[in-house]
C-alpha cells in the first residue's frame, strides 16, 4: 500500500538526497518508480528483515533453547544420536525459513495485484531465491553458535549484532572508504537485492554466501558433537 504513495516521489526528491546516502533508498536509475524495484528494496531490504530476525531467533532457539530447558539432556539418553538432533534442528530451520519466504512471495505478488503493478515472474524468483539463502545462512550462524555454546544469548546476540550491523554497513558503503572495505563483511553486500532488478545472481556472491553457510554449519556441528552437554 506504500508503493503508489511513493511512485512518483522517488524520481523527483532523489536528486536533493547526498549520494551518499541515496544507496539506503536502493536508488539506481530511479528503481524505487518501478513495482520490481520496490521489492529487492523495501520489500526485501526493510521490510524483510523481520524474516531475517525471525530466523536467527529460531536459529538460537533450536538446539540451545532445548539445552537450557533440560529438554536437550533426556532426549540424548535415548537411541538418537547428536548428529541427528543437529540435522533435523537444521532442515527444521531450513523448513521454515522456505515457508516463510514462500509466504512472503505469495504477498508481494498479492500486493503487485492490489496496486495493480507489473511484477516480472524472473525478478521475484532470484530475489525469493537469495533472500531465502541468506536468511538460512543467518539462521545456520546462530544455530551453529547456540549449539557450540549451549546458550541462546550466545547465537541470538552475537548474530543480531552481525546481521545488524552488515545492514547498515552495506546501505551507507558508498559514504567512505573505510566503511566500503567493512562492507566486504557484511553478508548483505554478497546478497546484493537491489541489482537483483535488473541482473541475474552472480555466483560468486552466491559462493561466498554458501561457505558461511557450510563453514557455520560444519563447526556448530562438530563442536556440539564433541562438547559435554549438562542438566542446568
Amino acid at each position: 500500500m506504500m508503493f503508489p504513495s511513493i511512485h512518483d516521489m522517488f524520481g523527483s526528491q532523489m536528486s536533493q538526497i547526498p549520494k551518499a546516502f541515496q544507496g539506503w533508498f536502493g536508488e539506481n536509475a530511479n528503481l524505487m518508480s518501478t513495482f520490481s524495484g520496490f521489492t529487492v528494496t523495501e520489500l526485501v531490504g526493510n521490510v524483510g528483515i523481520m524474516l531475517v530476525i525471525m530466523t536467527i531467533i529460531f536459529g538460537s532457539s533450536f538446539i540451545a533453547g532445548d539445552e537450557e530447558k533440560n529438554i536437550l539432556q533426556p532426549l540424548l539418553t535415548l537411541p538418537i544420536s547428536r548428529k541427528a538432533i543437529y540435522f533435523q534442528k537444521w532442515l527444521a530451520l531450513s523448513l521454515i525459513n522456505l515457508i516463510a519466504v514462500f509466504v512472503w512471495g505469495v504477498a508481494v505478488i498479492c500486493s503487485a495485484m492490489l496496486v495493480d503493478e507489473h511484477l516480472t515472474f524472473i525478478v521475484l524468483v532470484r530475489t525469493a531465491s537469495m533472500f531465502f539463502l541468506t536468511n538460512l545462512t543467518l539462521g545456520t550462524l546462530a544455530l551453529s553458535f547456540g549449539a557450540l555454546s549451549g546458550k541462546r544469548s550466545i547465537g541470538g546476540i552475537l548474530i543480531g549484532v552481525y546481521t545488524f550491523l552488515s545492514y547498515f554497513i552495506n546501505a551507507l558503503a558508498a559514504q567512505s572508504d573505510i566503511v566500503e572495505k567493512l562492507n566486504y563483511l557484511s553478508i548483505f553486500k554478497y546478497a546484493n537485492y537491489i541489482s537483483l532488478a535488473d541482473t541475474a545472481i552472480e555466483i560468486q556472491n552466491v559462493s561466498i554466501i554458501f561457505a558461511m553457510l557450510l563453514i557455520s554449519f560444519c563447526l556448530g556441528y562438530v563442536i556440539f558433537y564433541h562438547r559435554d552437554i549438562q542438566m542446568n
